[in-house]
């Protein structure tokens, strides 16, 4: 039998697993196949790897996706399960927060409650997010189609990056409570997060993506790619009721 070297921790050992981490001798290429796989695998396994993948995808988003592709994955929670958890845990809070800021209201306003969602998409933006990661991938794959990475990979990638998504729409509903009880105002500018989102996406990608001696190629890549994801996220939220039009009355 052959000696295999672990694409998660380098160990040489012979086998079907490897004993100094666990990680399977054969690791799977990104693929439609591996979703198909990921969905059910996901959602009847939930473990600690959970709070890892959290936490490395804040600290360093590049270096771990990267990682993940090129084999490293057994401390790593599966995409479609972080998303749908991620997704879920946000939903919850935010929901708080909107119960939050209507028991202030009600105390000013008896008998009257604040109606935060009017649309479909507007209970759930969660799953608007899930919707569009095909597109996104698209997008993204596009800009960087000579790079190593196939359609497949930018999805796993995109799919890991929009469950963060998640956490930005907290943060603005956070913000929001915040300035309802120290203000009484609701509105919230969505640009300025989508800025500080697209500058988390915009980072990963160039230490992803980033080619040696194209400096103003690199930089003009990721601009582009921003822009035309910003303009389709924006363009979404808008159409569904999440935000104000970005394009005026």
């Amino acid at each position: 039998m052959a000696v295999i070297i672990c694409k998660n921790c380098n160990h040489h050992f012979k086998g079907n697993f490897c004993p100094q981490c666990g990680q399977a001798a054969t690791v799977e290429p990104i693929t439609a196949k591996y979703f198909l796989h990921d969905i059910p695998h996901s959602i009847l396994h939930i473990d600690k790897g959970f709070f890892y993948t959290l936490g490395k995808l804040f600290t360093n988003p590049g270096s771990t996706l990267i990682n993940y592709l090129n084999g490293q994955r057994v401390k790593h929670f599966r995409p479609f399960g972080f998303v749908v958890i991620l997704s879920t845990i946000c939903t919850l809070l935010i929901k708080a927060c909107d119960e939050a800021i209507n028991l202030r209201f009600m105390q000013d306003n008896p008998g009257e409650k604040i109606l935060f969602a009017n649309s479909f998409f507007g209970k759930y933006p969660s799953l608007l997010i899930f919707i569009m990661i095909p597109l996104l991938s698209l997008v993204t794959w596009f800009f960087f189609r000579k790079n190593r990475y196939n359609y497949w990979e930018h999805f796993l990638i995109n799919t890991y990056l929009a469950a963060y998504l998640n956490i930005f729409f907290l943060l603005i509903n956070v913000f929001r409570l915040i300035k309802y009880y120290s203000t009484g105002g609701l509105t919230v500018n969505y640009t300025i997060f989508m800025f500080i989102f697209m500058a988390y996406y915009g980072h990963t990608f160039g230490r992803m993506m980033w080619q040696k001696g194209t400096l103003l190629k690199n930089i003009v890549l990721i601009l582009l790619m921003n822009f035309c994801l910003a303009t389709l996220y924006m363009t979404a939220f808008s159409l569904t009721g999440l935000m104000s039009a970005w394009w005026g009355k």
